[in-house]
């Protein structure tokens, strides 16, 4: 006679499940007053609702712009990089990204980025939360995801299963994945291990059917107990938002479909883990289930030491042959498979895709370790599709790619993270200066806070790259 299923017989093993559920589920956030009293900013905002979707690639640790995406050879240039001149102000290396060139007449890409930050942790906070990291009040601050999922619940369809905020790898980021703060948990991330994700994830009818079993008897067991947990208030709401989220997922054929990889995409993805999340993400948007935030996390670029050298463990060449496959596939998927929602339009159609890094790397000569260092003064951001007109550089820097000589989107400001944060809310339609009245605190969140390290700065969207 067989041994009698569990549930947990469903999964590999609970640090699995735990991989599966992101840290940001399992991070609760602090009790603030519900509902939020939400009020309209004097300034005036017009969001273009131009997007139904928006994904975020991270290049976390850095990537050296000036022999990346701002090209300026230098001393520290290394010479095998072949570098083409692949549209009329804008240079790659051949060797670097030798597939990317086919897609730059996707890409608008903004040079001249400043950053508050200068170190990893606060750089990559920041990425998260489009604000600078204030330990007196960063319990309370949710992850824009977070606030992209609140923002979006209205919008939910009955048949929406999937959630609203989804990530990949995020864990290996300094700060992991950022809770929800004074949201609510069920606007939480569900971060996604690539490497785990892709082990079993389909239920054979069996498991299905004692899922359900399993389900049912759960659900009596909480309504029995449920005058008895009344006290608990919002914690225990949580949990049962939690398990109705889980079950829905589980319980919907969508889900282990998003985490089937063929062999072809594999290879053409390159079988790493930014190529594996970059195909999950690919299959979830397809997939019209829900999620409408996607953020990739490509960790491992912080090369102050040996960054051309191809003996070391870890170098430029080495995330460069894992950004190139991965971003270029994913950006020709998106623009031929078509919306579920509009066939006249294709993904990309519909995706606003981002990608850059928490601030650049020193330009010029190497450092004495023969490597890069913390550079914040300027900066590349990459966007495309949602109407994005592509094969564009926008904002210049000097010969050294030191200064910012251009701005490249009307103000004599830099643009900075905060209006990469303005663009993405700007493109789901989210009006960007909305305010929280009624945080824990008592202070007032601003979607976008126009309060900057040195004073008041422009919240603006980057419009110029729509043309």
């Amino acid at each position: 006679m067989s041994k009698p299923r569990t549930v947990g017989d469903l999964f590999p093993s609970r640090r699995e499940l735990l991989k599966l559920g992101g840290y940001g589920l399992l991070a609760a956030s602090v009790d603030a007053a519900w509902p939020l009293r939400l009020a309209a900013s004097a300034r005036k905002s017009h969001p273009r609702g131009n997007a139904r979707n928006v994904l975020f690639l991270e290049i976390s640790g850095a990537i050296s712009h000036v022999e990346s995406f701002d090209f300026k050879e230098n001393s520290g240039t290394p010479k095998d990089l072949d570098v083409r001149k692949v549209h009329s102000d804008l240079h790659l290396s051949h060797l670097l990204f030798p597939r990317l060139e086919s897609q730059v007449d996707k890409l608008a890409i903004v040079r001249s980025l400043l950053s508050h930050e200068e170190v990893h942790f606060r750089g990559q906070y920041y990425v998260q939360t489009g604000r600078q990291l204030n330990l007196a009040f960063a319990r309370e601050i949710p992850a824009i995801g977070c606030v992209m999922a609140s923002e979006l619940e209205a919008r939910r369809r009955s048949q929406d299963t999937f959630p609203t905020y989804m990530s990949f790898n995020l864990d290996k980021a300094f700060p992991g994945a950022l809770s929800t703060g004074f949201l609510p948990p069920q606007f939480s991330v569900v971060d996604i291990n690539p490497e785990s994700a892709v082990k079993g994830m389909a239920l054979d009818q069996k498991a299905v059917e004692l899922l359900e079993e399993r389900w049912q008897l759960l659900s009596r067991l909480r309504e029995v107990s449920r005058p008895r947990l009344v006290g608990y208030g919002r914690e225990m709401a949580s949990y049962e938002n939690f398990y109705e989220t889980a079950h829905k997922l589980l319980s919907d054929e969508r889900w282990p479909a998003a985490f089937r990889i063929g062999d072809d995409d594999r290879k053409r993805y390159g079988n790493t883990a930014l190529g594996i999340s970059a195909v999950l993400a690919r299959n979830v948007l397809a997939q019209d289930a829900g999620t409408h935030y996607i953020h990739i996390c490509h960790p491992g670029w912080d090369h102050h030491v040996q960054i051309w050298d191809r003996k070391a463990s870890s170098n430029h060449y080495t995330l460069c042959a894992e950004f190139d496959p991965a971003f270029t596939s994913l950006l020709e998927d998106l623009g031929r498979l078509r919306s579920k929602t509009n066939p006249e339009k294709t993904l990309l159609d519909e995706t606003l895709v981002v990608a850059m890094s928490e601030f650049g790397r020193t330009p010029g000569a190497l450092n004495n370790m023969q490597g890069r260092d913390h550079y914040n003064r300027c900066f590349p951001a990459m966007f495309a599709g949602a109407g994005v007109k592509g094969g564009r550089a926008l904002g210049r820097t000097d010969a050294d790619g030191a200064k910012c000589l251009d701005t490249g989107w009307g103000l004599e400001e830099q643009p900075r993270i905060e209006n990469v944060v303005a663009t993405m809310f700007s493109a789901l339609g989210i009006d960007w200066t909305k305010e929280v009245r009624n945080t824990p605190s008592g202070r007032t969140y601003v979607y976008v806070d126009p309060l900057g390290a040195n004073g008041v700065i422009p919240t603006d969207e980057i419009s110029t790259i729509y043309g």
